[in-house]
Formats: structure tokens, sequence, C-alpha cells
């Protein structure tokens, strides 16, 4: 597989989606107050950790956002004519999907996070765990809670974007093996003209020679 492929585009936009959430979720993430909503700051006596809310949305928005956006792009070789390229593109909207979507429910099932609903309002609690010299102190941060956001997603990213990488170097493999009356786009013939421009310009060189 090519370069300019949907799986390539897929192993290159976490160079540009990691940098991008962590920036929205610092700038734009908000957290909400515990005290005003009547809930718990502390998971309980015995264990210290503290507990932190934000609106599920807009804290879910930020942090799948970039990657929805940049990893949807995939779509677009669907409106190339190899039926190679749109296969390609149909199995990195697969892939695209488990990077976006099941990478924030894999956060939410492994990590020190959870969904509840308060006053008909879907909030999304954050646990930070109250070690080291982090139990001198009171309370845990906000700020200390909005970089568990990213770094768990990164964390379960990482995971997704390896089949991202197997998928894109194994991929004409595959279609050898299983899809052998598809072959893929073949690139620009020695001596082929890149337009129209150049075509008029081979065809007017070929009568000067004549």
């Amino acid at each position: 597989m090519g370069s300019y492929s949907p799986l390539a585009w897929l192993v290159v936009t976490p160079v540009v989606t990691a940098p991008l959430t962590a920036v929205l979720v610092f700038g734009f993430a908000q957290e909400l107050s515990a005290r005003e909503l009547g809930l718990p700051v502390w998971r309980n006596e015995l264990i210290p950790a503290t507990l932190h809310y934000f609106d599920f949305w807009q804290t879910a928005l930020l942090l799948i956002g970039p990657g929805l956006v940049l990893n949807l792009l995939v779509v677009l070789w669907f409106f190339q004519r190899s039926g190679y390229m749109r296969v390609a593109a149909a199995l990195a909207l697969v892939l695209a999907l488990v990077r976006t979507v099941g990478v924030l429910f894999l956060f939410f099932a492994i990590a020190q996070s959870d969904l509840i609903i308060h006053d008909g309002q879907l909030l999304m609690r954050i646990e930070v765990e109250r070690t080291g010299f982090l139990a001198l102190e009171p309370r845990a941060s906000t700020r200390e809670a909005l970089v568990r956001l990213p770094l768990m997603m990164w964390l379960f990213g990482a995971f997704a974007w390896g089949p991202s990488v197997l998928a894109w170097g194994l991929f004409n493999l595959g279609m050898e093996r299983f899809l052998p009356h598809l072959k893929p786009p073949q690139g620009r013939q020695a001596g082929t003209p890149r337009g129209w421009g150049g075509f008029f310009e081979r065809r007017q060189r070929s009568s000067d020679m004549a």
C-alpha cells in the first residue's frame, strides 16, 4: 500500500491529533463544582482519591473531536475509481471509528473514571489518587484531573494505533490472498504526461522532431 493511501493517513494523523487534543482539553474543559452539585469530593475514607466532575458531551467532544475529524477523512478515498482503494477506505473507516469512539468507551471501561447521571445531566467523573506528595495536599487540583484525561486517551489510543500500522503494512498481502482480482493502482508510467499541458507539450516535441 502506497504512501498516499487511507491506511497511511491513519498512521500519521496522531502527529496532529495528540497535541491538538491536549490544547483543546487544557483550553476549554471546565470542571464542575462538586459542592454546588451536591456530589462527593472524596471516593471514601479508606481510599485517598479525589473526584472531579466534567460535562460529558463537552469533554468527550474535546477528547475525540480532532481524531474524529481527521481520521474520518478516509471517506474521501471512496471517490476513487479503483476498487482496490475503496476496499482500503472501508477498512480504514472501521479502524478510524475504533480509534475514536471505541477508545472513548475503553477509557471508561478500564481507566479510573466513569459516567454518572445527576439531575438529568450526564457527567464524567475522574478519580485522582492521593499518593506520594499529592497526599499532603487537601485535594487534587483541576489541572491534575485535566492531565489525566488526554494521557489516558493517548495510552489507549496507542494500542488502537498498532492495528492501523499492521493493516497498512499487510494490506497488499491480504488483498492478494482474498481479493486477487482487484489490483492496486499503478503509478505514472515513464514518459506519461502529468496533465493535459504535458500531453500537448509532448505532442509538440514529437512534431518538431519529425
